[in-house]
């Protein structure tokens, strides 16, 4: 089944091209998708603390490994039946 949460993360690229910036949560986990929830561009996030909140789908077992993880906080997660639009 999958889940989705909302998570906070740090990001991680230079914005180059061929180093976009991204979630590094995205770098570290399996995810089915990602959304940026902060509503800002990331030209406004601030490099310090460098924390921005992204919206992911995965399988529970990835769930459950980014929880335990503490380099993560997950807000939220709820298991769904669909895919985000």
């Amino acid at each position: 089944m999958t889940w989705r949460a909302e998570i906070i993360t740090t990001w991680t690229g230079t914005g180059a091209e061929d180093d976009a910036n991204r979630p590094a949560l995205g770098d570290d986990y399996a995810l089915k998708k990602f959304e940026d929830v902060t509503g800002q561009p990331s030209a406004n996030l601030q490099p310090d603390p460098n924390l921005y909140v992204v919206r992911v789908e995965c399988e529970e077992a990835v769930l459950d490994a980014i929880e335990a993880d503490a380099d993560y906080l997950v807000l939220w997660s709820e298991e769904i039946a669909e895919e985000m639009p």
